[in-house]
């Protein structure tokens, strides 16, 4: 009886998935989103802020943000390998082998469900359906779009727009 052989692991793909996973949420983006986010909740306040409403708003949008950001990396995977091919996108995690779709499709969805959950429960209703009315806009319109017509920025600034409304309606309850 022969010794069983021992699995073949890409290199890239067995590093430590944080950092991979953390580039999936495109921070700089997310940063964005927050800082729009903030002013529209200091806008929206009306007697001085509620810095634990605040807090609790840039989790929760944060989250939603980047549970986008990572659904649109995995969306995007598999577009005529576009990812693997452009020079400013051939090194995210999925294109470069870092991470396996399945990763990023969980953690993702996770994030995302988790930061509606998280705006529903810790800041209001309204504000959770704008995260999850941006989301679905992000994911199910502008992402698909993307690749097949102009008209896609226009699609993509209702969801772009979304964060300070939500900062706003956050602030005002």
């Amino acid at each position: 009886m022969s010794a069983p052989e021992p699995a073949v692991i890409d290199r890239r793909y067995s590093k430590t998935r944080l950092p991979d996973l953390l580039e999936l949420t495109k921070p700089r983006i997310t940063s964005l989103v927050l800082l729009t986010t903030l002013v529209g909740f200091y806008m929206g306040s009306r007697s001085g802020v509620n810095v634990l409403l605040l807090f609790h708003t840039i989790v929760g949008t944060g989250l939603v943000a980047s549970g986008a950001s990572a659904l649109n990396e995995y969306l995007e995977r598999d577009e005529r390998e576009l990812d693997a091919r452009m020079i400013r996108t051939r090194n995210r995690p999925l294109p470069d082998g870092r991470l396996l779709p399945g990763e990023a499709l969980i953690f993702s969805a996770v994030i995302s469900i988790a930061g509606v959950a998280y705006l529903l429960y810790f800041v209001n209703a309204l504000t959770a359906a704008l995260g999850a009315a941006t989301l679905v806009g992000y994911i199910l319109v502008y992402t698909p779009l993307k690749t097949r017509t102009a008209l896609c920025t226009l699609i993509g600034a209702f969801p772009g727009a979304a964060p300070p409304v939500m900062g706003w309606t956050a602030a005002r309850g």
